[in-house]
């Protein structure tokens, strides 16, 4: 077994045409969520494959909007990484009302570190 720590750095707005104001940006991994500027470590195990979720969820009670993108990693990528940043775009569409199709994107940037025991 082998440790990672996974940090959300940011969460950047590349573009909003008329989807929201308000968002809740968070990187979903193994059930546990990762709020920007926080840090967890994972526990990998062989042949366990790690999935990292990019979630913008619009905070608009009435009408929300959401995107997601993912990422999946294998056990061999992840113990060959001592400190890599990625980064993972996450396209929101606008599903209702007058600007239905318009799009929002965010790039999420978040760093995988190796832990030592």
């Amino acid at each position: 077994m082998r440790k990672i720590s996974i940090k959300l750095e940011t969460v950047l707005s590349m573009s909003n045409n008329h989807v929201g104001d308000d968002w809740t940006h968070f990187l979903s991994i193994q059930k546990q969520v990762i709020k920007k500027g926080e840090t967890v470590i994972f526990t990998l195990h062989k042949r366990a494959p790690m999935l990292i979720e990019a979630h913008s969820v619009e905070d608009d009670k009435d009408y929300p909007d959401a995107g997601e993108n993912s990422i999946e990693f294998i056990y061999s990528d992840l113990i060959a990484i001592e400190r890599n940043r990625f980064e993972m775009d996450v396209v929101v569409v606008e599903n209702g009302g007058q600007y239905a199709g318009n799009t929002a994107t965010w790039k999420f940037l978040f760093v995988l570190q190796s832990v030592k025991d």
